[in-house]
């Protein structure tokens, strides 16, 4: 509440200023609001799309860092060779149908991400879904950018690029927060109800504690990372049941993340989805037309 109530007196303050530090008249032109209305669209969903996914390769499949990392490379790669073609297109063209079909493709192809997502998922399960994803961020960036600012006078270029910016930042932390407070909301539930379902293989001297350590983890003691089970399981467990516990407290984890992250990650394309309804309302590049020019009749003598 005080954040709004600070941007409210902020907006006011600017707008009585002479020489503005934020020139809100720039948002009257429909392709600069769109475009930034866009670009924190695609970083929200960059954002919350990626982070659940990287907790997910590394907690639950067990992927270490750079693994990870290396299963993301190919859809950073596709970006990088589509992007240039679609920068060249956008200048011959206008971007509104490439945004359009950048923004589609990107949410296309993560979505078939939460489909091929299993416990038993490898490396190259992600591969098809994520070259999707890359042309569609590589058919996103460059054209968002050329229609945001291809008609901003040249004098407030400089304050136009520097709120593209902040937009981007703007939505990729609504993004992580908002995906990521989805998440850990689901997470609480599906930890309690996967410990209740487990709970039957523990002996049971142990099931009361095996359950309320994931109660407690979801109130926020929740462990991610390599290997993790997802919380810290009693400490006097006896040596025979030790590694058996061990293992199902990692199983509920892994299915209860799962279960919590298909549904958070569905927010994200949802409003990447969104984003792709909104480049309708881009206006398009009107073309010029070249007039023959007739030669002067020559003058009666």
């Amino acid at each position: 509440m005080a954040s709004v109530i600070l941007f409210v007196l902020f907006v006011l303050w600017d707008r009585g200023r002479e020489d503005p530090l934020v020139p809100f008249a720039l948002f009257k032109d429909r392709n600069f609001a769109i475009g930034n209305a866009l670009a924190a669209i695609v970083f929200f969903g960059m954002m919350g799309l990626f982070l659940p996914l990287t907790i997910f390769l590394q907690s639950v499949l067990g992927f270490s860092a750079l693994k990870a990392g290396l299963t993301f490379a190919p859809m950073s790669l596709v970006s990088m060779v589509v992007a240039p073609i679609a920068g060249r297109a956008t200048d011959r063209f206008g971007g509104k149908y490439i945004l359009l079909a950048g923004l589609s493709c990107f949410s296309v192809g993560m979505g078939l991400v939460i489909w091929v997502s299993s416990l038993s998922a490898g490396q190259f399960t992600f591969l098809p879904p994520l070259v999707l994803a890359g042309v569609g961020l590589g058919c996103t960036f460059a054209p968002m950018t050329t229609v945001t600012m291809r008609r901003i006078d040249p004098r407030l270029a400089g304050a136009a690029s520097g709120l593209l910016n902040s937009n981007r930042q703007l939505g990729g932390a609504f993004g992580s927060a908002i995906v990521g407070a989805f998440l850990q909301n689901r997470l609480a539930t599906e930890l309690v109800s996967q410990a209740q379902v487990q709970a039957s293989n523990v002996p049971p001297a142990f099931r009361p504690e095996f359950v309320q350590g994931f109660a407690k983890a979801a109130n926020g003691a929740l462990e991610v990372g390599r290997g993790q089970s997802g919380v810290a399981l009693p400490s006097n467990l006896p040596p025979q049941v030790k590694s058996r516990i061990l293992q199902l407290g990692h199983d509920v984890f892994a299915q209860a993340y799962l279960n919590a992250m298909r549904p958070s990650l569905a927010v994200a394309i949802a409003v990447l989805l969104f984003g792709a309804l909104l480049t309708t309302g881009i206006v398009r590049r009107k073309k010029t037309s070249v007039q023959p020019v007739r030669e002067a009749a020559p003058a009666a003598g």
